[in-house]
């Protein structure tokens, strides 16, 4: 192998090693990111799932905010979807900071259980809970990623032969190496469009020139250059307002019948109030949320933007590449088993490596370490996230601070898995995966025990755990018996 070869060979190894203990949670928290909503609802039980048509909804929760929200300079109501069945309303005069609640399909409020739902594993997915800072350490990853991808298909350059090539009957390294490659080549597509767009995504945090050149370092202002906003002040006089339902279908004609995912209120109870309807993006590729403004008082249509600029869609296509409400639950179930067999990829790289590195030097305190961090990174992180979604039913519904409990459970499970791996080293990935496995398959008898009838919504979520956990259990005994990696 002539020089180049071998930097290639290296950054691939090493920088797949390395950048892998973030990757593949990045990658798992990613692909459970994909139902956020459904995960979400899973984790408050309390919240119906019947279906509510959109008017009689409006209605709800315009009644609801009258009596919570008089007085307040937004109001904001989430329709019911598939997805996300409760009503959801805000009211407020911060748009940042608005006071929230659910309401049940007779338009009570709810009180289910605080927790982050599934938007915790989005935020770890983007930023790692970490901001700003974890959006430029996302960033730097997911280029790493990107040239690990490039020196990979100069690597294996024999793409039709590896994609053809699995030997689950060879010696233990060459199946390990069959299998990275059988899912390199297989997932090729998918990791350099999840890969770029990731990039895309986030270059704006951390390649900030353009923004601070162009728009004064204003985060907002490429946004405002898009989007075509109409808002007009208080005018200081009261006026009646037009109910909600009839807003709806106002703008229901413009953005399509059943669109409507949103409504905004600004000024209520003002002359000058207005009621701007987003419409939903799951099913287009392009996640632009075309909109309209109504005038509040005589429904009189003020402004409306269905139209982008050729910039935005392309950005926003990507985008929408990457957060996937486009296809249905049909494509969603695709990333999703994507986003895991490509972690499943990445796992597979670290145990190639470690494996031709303990033949080289044995087993010394830097081989245990990194047996250690590898493990954690991939049986740590399926416990972590077992861990976030159990800790929901076995906590107490009224704890205070119990979002915050919940995120410790995930971070404890965490801790707990990489003090284990390195402290068994390589005999606890078996363990690990066979705990996870376990676990779970576990996970839907304690949402029917702890939560009593389901709906669908959340036997899907128990459906696609114990899916999960067999295959995490078969992994665990095929794959890595005999309490070794060899």
């Amino acid at each position: 192998m002539n020089a180049l070869g071998k930097a290639w060979l290296g950054l691939h190894a090493w920088g797949g090693l390395l950048f892998s203990w973030l990757l593949v949670p990045i990658f798992v928290a990613g692909s459970l990111a994909v139902f956020e909503p459904e995960i979400g609802h899973w984790m408050q039980p309390e919240v119906d799932a019947r279906p509510l048509l959109p008017e009689i909804a409006a209605g709800l929760a315009e009644a609801r905010l009258r009596t919570v929200g008089e007085g307040a300079a937004l109001w904001r109501v989430r329709l019911p979807s598939a997805r996300e069945p409760a009503i959801g309303i805000g009211w407020g005069n911060n748009p940042r900071q608005l006071n929230e609640a659910l309401l049940a399909a007779d338009g009570q409020s709810l009180s289910p259980r605080a927790t982050h739902g599934g938007r915790f594993f989005t935020d770890f997915h983007a930023e790692l809970l970490l901001g700003r800072n974890g959006r430029w350490l996302i960033g730097a990853v997911g280029i790493v990623m990107l040239a690990s991808i490039v020196s990979g298909i100069f690597i294996h350059h024999r793409i039709l032969r590896d994609f053809f090539t699995f030997r689950p009957r060879a010696n233990r390294r060459r199946a390990w190496l069959d299998i990275h490659n059988l899912l390199g080549v297989a997932l090729l597509p998918f990791l350099l469009v999840i890969t770029y767009s990731g990039v895309v995504v986030l270059a704006e945090a951390f390649m900030p020139a353009a923004t601070q050149v162009l728009y004064d370092g204003k985060a907002g202002g490429p946004r405002a250059d898009a989007v075509r906003a109409f808002l007009r002040p208080a005018s200081g006089q009261p006026a009646s307002m037009r109910p909600l339902a009839e807003q709806l279908a106002g703008a229901e004609a413009v953005l399509g019948v059943g669109k409507v995912g949103s409504l905004t209120v600004r000024q209520s109870g003002d002359r000058n109030a207005t009621v701007q309807a987003h419409r939903s993006v799951d099913d287009r590729l392009a996640a632009v949320a075309d909109h309209v403004t109504l005038d509040a008082v005589d429904g009189r249509l003020l402004a409306q933007q269905t139209d982008w600029n050729p910039m935005t869609y392309a950005y926003r296509a990507q985008v929408g590449l990457h957060v996937v409400h486009f296809g249905g639950p049909i494509m969603r179930g695709l990333y999703f088993v994507c986003g895991l067999l490509g972690a499943a990829m990445m796992a597979a790289g670290s145990v190639i490596f470690l494996n031709k590195r303990r033949q080289r030097h044995g087993e010394d305190l830097l081989q245990r370490f990194l047996e250690g961090c590898a493990c954690a990174s991939v049986g740590g992180i399926l416990l972590a996230c077992l861990a976030y979604l159990m800790s929901n039913r076995l906590l107490p519904a009224i704890l205070p601070s119990r979002k915050e409990w919940e995120v410790g459970a995930f971070f404890l499970a965490w801790g707990l898995a990489l003090a284990h791996a390195l402290w068994r080293g390589r005999r606890a990935w078996r363990t690990q995966l066979l705990l996870a496995g376990g676990l779970a398959l576990a996970l839907p008898g304690l949402d029917l025990a702890t939560a009593g009838g389901g709906d669908a919504l959340r036997g899907a979520v128990d459906l696609g755990a114990a899916l999960c956990g067999g295959l995490l259990l078969f992994a665990g005994w095929r794959l890595f018996r005999m309490e070794v990696v060899r």
